[in-house]
């Protein structure tokens, strides 16, 4: 039990905690051009609720995960049933 209180174990628990919040909130994003930004991901999903982050695949830029700031605005954009982004429909999944 003192292992369960201690600093380390608390610290780990509270951020996969808090790691499981942002997947509930994420939505992983695929199908854009090549050379899209971050902030044009940002634009397109910011109809939904506000955007939070935008973490790119820095290899090959074929995916992105965007993260909003709560799981109502994760859920109308995976609602929506198509997403088009610069003449690219995106494909749109929870994370």
């Amino acid at each position: 039990t003192e292992h369960l209180r201690g600093k380390k174990h608390q610290r780990l628990r509270s951020l996969r905690a808090e790691r499981r919040a942002q997947e509930q909130r994420s939505l992983f994003v695929s199908g854009f051009a090549r050379g899209t930004s971050g902030e044009e991901l940002a634009e397109h999903f910011g109809a939904f609720g506000e955007v939070a982050a935008v973490v790119m695949d820095k290899e090959k830029g074929a995916y992105a995960i965007v993260e909003l700031r709560d799981a109502a605005s994760r859920e109308r954009a995976l609602a929506e049933p198509r997403h088009d982004l610069a003449g690219h429909q995106l494909r749109v999944r929870p994370r």
